[in-house]
């Protein structure tokens, strides 16, 4: 009995965490450039950020198996990827599980059905290039290497708001000819 209401003290105090991290937006690192990075992939692929930026907008979502509010913002952000790579945009996954948790990643990805690549930050660099503090944070950085966009946990709309800011990164320069 005793184990429950500290296993429940323990949840409560998570959930408020996780709300007050939910709805914070992450302005200390608006519009500073992109710390460059070169990492390998779940998959082998080695993933070079000036590479990336070339092709479109690049969006870094950090997560974790174990961060329940993932479980629902991947499966958006992988529709966001599915709707938006035609168009240059590139999703990368940033796992922030430790080694012990490593080997649960690929399955986690595959049950949730994520294409975009995944890459492992056990060590923590690409959490503090891009100063991470909650999981999940989402950055967007445009082509010219600017971070437009950081935001501080997951709520319904959450995703809307990123896919926006993508579509207004993509929007044609106004006098170009539309398609």
């Amino acid at each position: 009995m005793r184990r429950l209401a500290h296993l429940t003290a323990i949840t409560l105090i998570g959930a408020v965490l996780g709300t007050l991290s939910a709805t914070a937006e992450t302005p200390r690192i608006d519009r500073a450039p992109a710390a460059p990075f070169r990492a390998r992939a779940l998959t082998g692929e080695t993933l070079d950020l000036g590479g990336l930026r070339a092709r479109g907008p690049v969006v870094l979502d950090f997560w974790a198996t174990w961060c329940q509010p993932c479980t629902q913002s991947l499966p958006e952000m992988e529709g966001v990827y599915r709707r938006l790579k035609e168009r240059g945009v590139t999703v990368i996954g940033v796992s922030v599980d430790g080694p012990r948790n490593q080997a649960r990643v690929h399955p986690f990805a595959s049950k949730l059905g994520l294409s975009f690549p995944i890459l492992f930050d056990a060590g923590g660099s690409l959490q503090r290039d891009y100063q991470v503090r909650a999981i999940p944070t989402t950055i967007v950085i445009d082509s010219a290497g600017a971070i437009v966009y950081a935001g501080e946990g997951w709520f319904p709309g959450e995703t809307r708001k990123v896919e926006a800011i993508l579509e207004s990164l993509l929007a044609p320069a106004s006098g170009s000819p539309q398609p």
